[in-house]
């Protein structure tokens, strides 16, 4: 997003299958992490190399969008290999297979290529709109990996909330919504719009 104030703002790019949250999340079952997989993928990462797989950037028309699903896959593919079966082999019982390093080491490639996917469209943004300083918001912001590399990466102030305002949309939501109507007077008394 492109943010001038809390009623003008643009949609640079949106992920066009895969949030990332859930690329993480989907990518940690396969290795037989807990969910949630953020916080699980970021700690099994710390004991990875992440050179050790090679892993596709998806590429899309708008350098702003993204695409996690090609990427959660060639984790299942990668592993599949890794433990010797073929890609009919079900997902849900790799992690059985796979040891702790392997694991680690899935976790560490994986989360350096969606970190490195998210940096280059926000290091590109910066370079296009030359914002005064860059937010990162949503659950995804929690991840300790994506800080470092956005921290070292952009020439603009870094701002992220505390860890534990990361673990749940709904509240950047909130804010959002705060500033978009008047406070009702009775706030017992609003209605509920759900496709509002």
């Amino acid at each position: 997003m492109h943010y001038k104030s809390h009623k003008s703002y643009n949609s640079l790019g949106q992920t066009k299958d895969d949030a990332i949250g859930e690329a993480f999340d989907k990518v940690a079952k396969i290795l037989g992490l807990p969910y949630p997989g953020g916080p699980a993928i970021d700690e099994a990462a710390q004991a990875g190399n992440p050179q050790a797989i090679k892993l596709p950037k998806a590429r899309l028309e708008s350098a702003y969008d993204f695409s996690f699903s090609g990427l959660k896959t060639a984790v299942l593919r990668a592993a599949q290999e890794i433990a010797g079966k073929d890609y009919t082999f079900p997902s849900y019982e790799l992690a059985k297979l796979l040891n702790d390093r392997q694991k680690a080491d899935l976790a560490a490639s994986f989360q350096k290529t969606a970190v490195e996917t998210l940096t280059d469209a926000a290091v590109q943004a910066v370079a296009e709109f030359k914002p005064k300083n860059f937010l990162l918001a949503g659950g995804v912001a929690a991840n300790q990996a994506l800080r470092k590399e956005l921290a070292s990466r952009l020439n603009i102030p870094l701002l992220c909330p505390d860890i534990k305002l990361c673990t749940d949309n709904a509240a950047m939501i909130a804010a959002a919504a705060y500033f978009t109507k008047p406070k009702p007077a009775d706030p017992l008394k609003l209605q509920v719009i759900p496709n509002l």
